[in-house]
């Protein structure tokens, strides 16, 4: 089944899109998207003309979406929540680095270790980093375990990534790293996803209204925020969306069953100015 038409399924159901919905008007919002926009996407999101809503309205996808908020916002959730973890000795690997936005961050904020950004594809934005300390790969699943021995990197970022792996996929990459990385090396990973045990920092009410939700609803309604994010608001045609979220305690459990011991669990909540009004969770590790 393609992730359309799970998705499509998700948003059948009247009391879902409206959540879905809901939450998605507040955010766009907030980032500054247009009422002509947000009708057309929003009005139509159960049977939506992907081609056409693109094409209608890509120049305000890509002047709010990919540029005001990767280029402008994102860096800041990273200078709060990532950098403190990171660090600043050591060959840094950004696992899933997309746009390249985290690196060029790191660049901006004075860290001058040596950093590598790999993913399945590459990006127009990785020309645009021009750091001697930066530079890309594309590298697939297959050769990742042979990349990072020649690599032999000192630590790890991955931010927004993991979720995007099959659930056995998650395993293979962590026990790849695991058998790889020296000791004291430390991974630091945001993941969208919510704690059972621990508040969260910020958002009390969306997560008051998140919590009415059984887990598999919450799953259906990450997984169709996921999707219409990189779909829609990105215009991603590559991004896989498996619905393979773990919340912050299973993540720590996947972590340590490889090998990982856990240093730091933070339960973020729902922070402002995002693009999709979803849980996201911090887990910084070390071997």
């Amino acid at each position: 089944m393609e992730y359309q038409d799970v998705v499509r399924d998700v948003l059948s159901e009247q009391k879902k899109r409206e959540f879905i919905v809901e939450n998605l008007r507040n955010s766009m919002v907030r980032l500054g998207f247009s009422e002509a926009l947000m009708s057309d996407f929003l009005d139509n999101i159960a049977n939506l003309d992907l081609d056409a809503l693109i094409d209608k309205h890509k120049e305000e996808f890509a002047r709010v979406q990919l540029h005001h908020y990767f280029d402008e916002i994102v860096p800041g959730h990273f200078k709060k929540y990532v950098l403190p973890e990171i660090p600043k000795e050591g060959k840094i690997l950004d696992l899933g680095c997309g746009r390249g936005t985290l690196l060029q961050t790191l660049v901006n904020e004075g860290f001058k270790n040596e950093m590598i950004g790999i993913d399945i594809s590459s990006t127009p934005e990785w020309d645009a980093i021009t750091s001697e300390q930066v530079r890309f790969e594309v590298v697939q699943e297959n050769g990742f375990l042979d990349f990072i021995k020649k690599e032999e990197p000192d630590h790890i970022t991955v931010t927004w990534v993991l979720h995007h792996m099959e659930f056995e996929q998650q395993k293979r990459y962590l026990s790849s790293l695991y058998e790889v990385l020296k000791e004291g090396a430390v991974i630091v990973a945001i993941e969208d996803s919510y704690a059972e045990t621990i508040p969260p920092e910020t958002g009390e009410e969306s997560w008051e209204a998140f919590k009415e939700w059984g887990v598999d609803d919450r799953q259906k309604i990450m997984g169709a925020y996921d999707w219409l994010a990189n779909r829609v608001l990105s215009m991603r045609t590559t991004m896989p969306v498996p619905f393979a979220y773990r919340t912050l305690e299973g993540w720590k459990e996947i972590f340590e069953e490889v090998g990982f011991t856990v240093t730091k669990t933070r339960f973020l909540g729902f922070p402002e100015e995002c693009d999709v009004n979803t849980a996201r969770s911090i887990i910084v590790t070390e071997k």
